[in-house]
């Protein structure tokens, strides 16, 4: 600066004004530098603090945004996997009645059947028995849009099996319509919100062994996706990240795909398996049907007394499947393997069978039979 100084104090007299201003601008900036080196200190640390802060604030947008997104992947699933329609967590479906709860008089002709389908365990089947053979109404839409007509001397036109259809008889009052006496739906935890205090459900399903299921699912998803012809075994495809495992004690205890499973699940699915389900096997249709006759007190359509065993050994082109569908044998490699990774529905389905029996029990034959 002082060199500046002595320069302007030579400068020719034309320029002098303006190195005068210079000098001027320098000495302030001198004076400024040395009264407040510690106010600078202060502003810089102040611009980084302001820095971090927008950096910071960057970040968490960043975060939330991400979180957001996980977020509504998570929801998106949960309403694909689960349903629109749940209950709060850790409850028990409230308007289905406990499986051995004494029916009110007062509910006669109010309480509805509520079969929790299952997939690959005879479904379609237990359906058309329900409707041709014990004449119950259902709920299937056969036409757009939803409505409480009666497409069928059976069926009202409301879908039960879809998270959407699902929310449209919830909207209809599908329950309060005096049109079905079966809600079917494989969403177990959505499709029980249907129901309600002055039309409560009175649950069963029907379960298959979870390894047999695994494979059937299996076969059908070859059948349906060419790509995974050929590409992998049962034991590969179950030890795939999505192989959909478990899936009977997830859909009771409202838990996803990508969630762990623990004890703690097990015995939730067992709580509500037992309390609010009357259970059928796959493997024993016969019994199964047999028991569930007794339960609901159904009665055959006049002209229909043979109508189960006839769709159950009957060779109905509709039930019999075209194309061989080989199941593991027990002890081998795919058995093993699936057994392993769809052990919680495995306990869960021995815990069944055990109920199973019981029922057998409480509901022993005597002479009746399907007449």
């Amino acid at each position: 600066k002082k060199h500046l100084l002595s320069v302007s104090s030579f400068s020719l007299s034309s320029n002098r004004q303006r190195h005068i201003s210079t000098v001027e601008n320098n000495q302030t900036l001198q004076h400024m530098t040395q009264l407040s080196k510690s106010k600078w200190i202060v502003l810089s640390i102040a611009a980084i603090f302001a820095s971090g802060t927008i950096f910071t604030q960057v970040y968490d947008t960043s975060t939330t945004l991400r979180r957001s997104l996980q977020l509504s992947e998570s929801t998106i699933t949960k309403e694909k996997y689960l349903g629109l329609i749940l209950p709060e967590e850790e409850s028990m479906p409230l308007y289905l009645r406990n499986t051995m709860e004494l029916v009110p008089r007062a509910a006669d002709g109010q309480d509805l059947i509520f079969y929790w389908h299952v997939p690959k365990a005879g479904g379609q089947l237990m359906k058309n028995i329900m409707s041709v053979c014990y004449g119950l109404r259902r709920a299937e839409r056969l036409k757009e849009p939803a409505s409480l007509e009666m497409v069928h001397e059976m069926i009202v036109n409301v879908d039960t099996s879809t998270p959407e259809g699902i929310q449209e008889a919830r909207d209809l009052h599908l329950a309060d319509s005096g049109k079905v006496d079966v809600i079917a739906s494989s969403f177990v935890l959505s499709a029980s919100s249907l129901f309600n205090a002055n039309h409560r459900g009175r649950a069963f399903t029907i379960l298959r062994h979870p390894v047999d299921n695994a494979a059937s699912l299996f076969w059908t998803r070859k059948q349906l996706r060419p790509d995974l012809r050929g590409k992998y075994t049962l034991a590969q495809y179950a030890m795939q990240d999505w192989y959909p495992d478990n899936w009977v004690t997830r859909q009771l205890t409202g838990t996803l795909p990508h969630e762990e499973l623990s004890q703690i699940h097990l015995d939730r699915a067992k709580n509500i398996l037992s309390n609010k389900f009357f259970v059928g096997i796959s493997d024993q249709m016969e019994e199964s049907l047999r028991q569930l006759k007794a339960y609901y007190g159904w009665q055959p359509v006049p002209g229909r007394e043979y109508c189960v065993p006839d769709l159950l050994h009957g060779g109905n082109p509709k039930f019999v499947k075209s194309y061989n569908r080989p199941l593991p044998s027990r002890g081998s490699d795919d058995w093993r393997v699936v057994a392993n990774r769809e052990r919680y529905d495995m306990e869960l389905y021995y815990f069944a069978l055990e109920l199973f029996a019981r029922q057998g029990v409480m509901y022993a034959p005597g002479r009746e039979s399907y007449d």
